[in-house]
Order: C-alpha cells, then structure tokens, then sequence
C-alpha cells in the first residue's frame, strides 16, 4: 500500500475527470469546459461574425480547445500530487484510523484521503482548469491569436466582399479608358477611397479584437455557472462538475 505509485493514479484520475466520468455528458471532451466553450462559441457567432457563420463557431476555438487538451494533464497532476496530496498517511509506522481504506481523515496520498478531501480534490481541479483556460483565453499566447486571426479574417472577408458588390462598371471605365482630367480626377478619387477603405477596415479589425477579448475574458464566470456555481472546497460547490459518486467508487479501486 505505501509503495504505490502517485503518478498513476494521478494520471488515473486525470483521464477519469476528462473522459470516462462525464460520458454520460451530452458534449464532448472535458465537460469542466465544454460548456463554456460553447457559450464563448455562441457569443463570438452572434456578436462578431456574418450571418452565414452562426452555425459554425466552435471550430474558431479550436485552438484553445486543442492546447488545453495536450498540455493540462502535467498541470493537472502537478496541482494533485504533490501540491497537495503527498507523502504517507502512517504516523510513527501506524495507519490511523481508516487509513489506507476506505476514509482517512490525514492529508497524504492514499485513495482513503482523496476520498475523504474529496471536495478539495474537485475544487483544485477545477481550480487548475480555470487558471488553464484563462491563459489561453488571454491576449499573448499562440492559442489565442490565432483564434483571434480566424476570427478577424473572417469579419474581413465579409466587409471587403462587400465593399467588391458595390463597384460600378462605369467608374472602371472612367479610370481606365476615358484619360485626360476626368481620368486622372476620378484615378484620385479612387486612391482616395481604397485609403478610406483601408482605414475602415483597420478600424473594424481593431473593433473585433476588442470585442473578442472582452467576450474571453468572461472564461471564469462561464466556467463557473456551468459547473453549477459556488466554486469552493465546500462539500456541495460545484455540482455540475463534481461526479463524486462515481469518481469515489473509481479512487477506492487503487489498492
């Protein structure tokens, strides 16, 4: 029992929280999060992209999606054991009372301890979670920016798409073929309005970029409404993203 490996169960109880506890969820992936990006999904459709996009939001997220997915888990295991859960539950070569199984009422690294702290080992899940995604739902990190660069190519797209439709033949002509000081006045006129253009479109960008920050930084909250609210050790914090049933019954199976 005191030989055990931490880093298996704490590799165990990552994949656990991730996948084979919430399967039962209607989405995919890490439910802690899922809702939130959906939420985050729904609101960078409605706000900042066209019509035509509103359906498909979720893919602009990918990114953070992704990253979050490959880099949590040394995080995860890291802020379990052994910021917390450490060491031997013995005292003096003696187990307490209910220790090594099935509840051990000593902070240590028995499954007995994590179920007894059970609340405090869900809390710095979550905990470690939120901190994961509020990096990558911050300006400066490669995740984000090229969430960000997808989303402003595509309101770009839009606006210039736009701007091409209310070009008129006669105003082509008149640059091209009709010469002398109409041509070169109208030649004017157009430099003119590509650079008023460009202005325009720098500003809706920077417009975007804002908007979109601002819908990030709202990562915490939406986290934790989707959780259920009350993000705490508390026993009953977080019930959305607890499964404690099923998570105790799965710790107690380690010897």
């Amino acid at each position: 029992m005191h030989s055990w490996d931490h880093s298996c169960l704490a590799g165990e109880l990552y994949l656990t929280y991730q996948h084979r506890v919430p399967a039962s969820c209607e989405t995919s992936a890490f439910c802690l999060h899922t809702l939130t990006d959906a939420s985050q999904a729904q609101q960078i459709s409605q706000t900042l992209l066209p019509a035509e996009s509103h359906n498909d939001a979720m893919p602009y997220l990918r990114p953070i999606i992704t990253t979050y997915n490959d880099n949590s888990y040394d995080g995860m295991r890291t802020a379990i054991f052994p910021s917390y859960f450490h060491g031997k539950c013995q005292r003096n070569g003696v187990d307490p009372p209910g220790c090594p199984n099935p509840d051990c009422p000593v902070v240590c690294g028995t499954p007995g301890s994590l179920v007894h702290f059970y609340p405090m080992l869900r809390f710095i899940a979550y905990n470690r979670t939120r901190s994961a995604l509020r990096r990558l739902c911050s300006p400066g990190n490669d995740a984000y920016e090229r969430v960000e660069r997808a989303v402003v190519q595509t309101t770009s797209g839009h606006h210039i798409r736009g701007g091409e439709r209310r070009r008129v033949p006669w105003f082509e002509y008149a640059v091209t073929g009709a010469g002398g000081e109409l041509g070169r006045g109208l030649a004017q006129g157009r430099n003119f309005s590509h650079a008023r253009t460009r202005e325009t479109t720098r500003r809706n960008e920077e417009s975007v970029k804002k908007q979109l920050k601002e819908i990030m930084a709202q990562v915490s909250g939406l986290l934790e409404k989707a959780c259920g609210g009350h993000a705490s050790e508390d026993e009953n914090a977080l019930p959305n993203c607890s499964w404690e049933d099923a998570m105790k019954r799965y710790i107690l199976t380690f010897p």
